[in-house]
């Protein structure tokens, strides 16, 4: 199963320049194409990883230390152990010093590994597509399919007649029928065995939420996140029980206002908005491959971690136990997305790998699971008052709050998780295929 890693590091005061200046190149330089006068520059070649799906830097501000106090993210998403990870970051690092030496309390390569660990934060909620698929088996099966397509563009129909029958003639019918409704039937229990056994842990999961936020927190953060999910019969039948409903408009306008081009600003008093967009656009690396990166920061209210980590727990013990492979309640563009109460539950943060335009994912946020937006954010300074029905304030509250990246990498950047879900149907039909023809041959 893919690994999370977040790691939160203070930058040395005064240095913050320097380590933007080299992180921009490496972005500038993801893909491996050495730049003009950029021999001899530090660069992390993300494509010597076999192990690392998506990665991301970006320079946070610290205002718990100052107004000109800077943190350096480092967030990837990764197969195998920290370890392994930690010594391929070491290996495909040409410079591991211009980077990590920023920060407060790097000591060099030899204790590399320690830092890390140290600043370490680990996700209250996270969500993975695909739980059971390694960098390597999703470029496996990408490959798979180029090769069959490339097969059927070139093979003649008549060529193709010709071997099906033969392969498929040797049996009665009867024996392929039996043998499909066979396999058929057994990879379908095995993959029921395998949902039950990863679903069985929800049990466990209230009791230690309500231990951890207090049962009223998870009551009313949870009812808070189905209220508009009705489309799911338990969902439906929970909330007919309660009389659990979005509440009523306090507006039918937006409260955002019309010209919302200029630079953000805190939007009521206890608000941040990133330093970082003073001088660049949010949308900074957006749409340069079919993926996107999101990283958001917003402000909890005072008194409100706990409510705040009630729902984070409901979303993380559905993502684990319950969702689909490539579906999180219908949502099927997201790749990885995690959130992080941090800062002794001051802010909180969510970082996400996504497919298509921010708009777009945006919008099919607010269609589909309407009432978990409010109920994540709804504690935060400066979230609507009508929370995601008013799209327009709920896309300017996001905006106001996304921290721009510096370096942003996917191990398939051309890939959505509807290709690899495509992607893996077709490999499991290529393998079904090839046992058949090897009990025919085996006739």
């Amino acid at each position: 199963m893919p690994r999370g890693l977040t790691v939160i590091a203070p930058i040395r005061l005064g240095e913050q320049k320097r380590l933007r200046d080299v992180l921009r190149p490496i972005g500038d330089d993801i893909r491996g194409r050495t730049l003009k006068g950029g021999a001899g520059r530090p660069h992390i070649d993300f494509n010597r990883s076999s192990s690392i799906h998506f990665a991301r830097f970006a320079i946070l501000d610290d205002y718990d230390r100052g107004l000109d106090r800077k943190r350096l993210l480092y967030s990837s998403n990764y197969d195998g152990d920290l370890d392994a990870h930690v010594a391929e970051l070491i290996a495909i690092t040409s410079d591991l010093d211009a980077i990590w030496g920023c920060c407060e309390g790097y000591e060099g390569r030899a204790q590399f590994g320690a830092f890390i660990r140290a600043h370490t934060s680990e996700p209250d909620a996270f969500y993975i597509a695909f739980r059971d698929e390694t960098v390597e088996d999703i470029q496996r099966s990408i490959s798979l399919r180029r090769q069959v397509r490339s097969l059927l563009d070139t093979a003649s129909a008549g060529r193709l007649a010709t071997i099906l029958p033969g392969l498929s003639g040797r049996q009665p019918e009867w024996v392929r029928v039996v043998r499909r409704a066979v396999t058929t039937a057994g990879r379908s229990l095995g993959a029921a065995i395998a949902w039950s056994i990863r679903a069985l842990p929800i049990v466990a999961d209230l009791p230690q939420a309500i231990v951890r936020c207090g049962f009223k927190n998870v009551y009313s953060g949870t009812l808070r996140i189905i209220a508009s999910l009705d489309r799911y019969v338990v969902f439906r039948c929970v909330n007919r029980l309660t009389r659990n409903r979005l509440p009523p408009l306090k507006s039918v306008y937006s409260s955002v206002a019309l010209d919302n081009r200029s630079v953000p600003v805190p939007i009521v008093p206890g608000d941040e908005t990133p330093s970082a967009q003073d001088d660049l656009s949010p949308a900074f690396r957006e749409d340069v491959i079919t993926q996107n990166q999101l990283t958001l920061i917003t402000v909890v209210r005072e008194g409100q971690a706990d409510r705040v980590r009630a729902v984070m727990a409901a979303i993380d013990s559905y993502a684990r136990r319950l969702a689909a492979p490539g579906s999180l309640i219908g949502i099927s563009t997201i790749h990885f997305v995690r959130w992080l109460v941090i800062d002794d539950g001051r802010r909180l943060m969510m970082i996400s790998d996504y497919d298509g335009s921010w708009e777009s994912y945006i919008d099919e946020f607010a269609e589909l699971i309407l009432s978990g937006l409010d109920a994540i954010w709804e504690t935060s300074y400066g979230y609507p008052p009508d929370g995601a029905r008013d799209l327009p304030a709920f896309k300017w509250f996001l905006r106001s709050h996304q921290v721009p990246s510096e370096v942003f990498y996917s191990a398939y950047p051309e890939e959505t998780v509807l290709n690899i879900v495509n992607d893996r149907a077709l490999a499991n039909a290529c393998a079904t295929m090839a046992e058949h023809i090897g009990a025919l041959q085996g006739l």
